[in-house]
């Protein structure tokens, strides 16, 4: 199975954010690349790695390293937050939580903007911090 739908990876060279992980949602900022952090946050891609690390193996700062992402579109993995009972076609959105920043959620509440639909396996338990399959809505309003 194809993680990244044969989307080609790009390189983001100006990160405001460490991003510790794959899946998380990235939106454009004018310092910069930054994950999701509020409901109303515009993603334009995934990340397919976490940010890049120093000699030391840290997570390099804001403004000095880089992240592999890929653009919404197609079936991309994404980083949930927990759904009980999901359904193939359930509506994802940016999440609610600032706890979870970068992942979607079910909820639509405070004008949440909408990510694309699950595609995975038929009423199974999502925890929080899985990498679900997304149906991307290719531009997000």
């Amino acid at each position: 199975m194809s993680m990244y739908s044969g989307l080609s990876p790009v390189d983001g060279k100006d990160i405001q954010n460490t991003f510790s992980q794959s899946g998380l949602l990235v939106m454009y900022h004018a310092s910069g690349l930054k994950v999701t952090a509020s409901v109303t946050d515009k993603p334009f891609a995934v990340t397919i790695d976490e940010s890049s690390r120093d000699a030391a193996g840290t997570l390099e700062a804001a403004g000095t390293g880089t992240v592999g992402i890929v653009g919404l579109g197609g079936v991309q993995y994404i980083r949930s937050m927990a759904i009980s009972g999901a359904k193939q076609g359930l509506r994802l959105y940016v999440s609610q939580t600032a706890d979870t920043d970068g992942y979607v959620d079910d909820s639509s509440a405070n004008s949440a903007t909408f990510v694309g639909v699950y595609m995975g396996e038929d009423g199974i338990d999502i925890a929080t911090g899985d990498l679900i399959p997304v149906m991307c809505a290719t531009i997000v309003a």
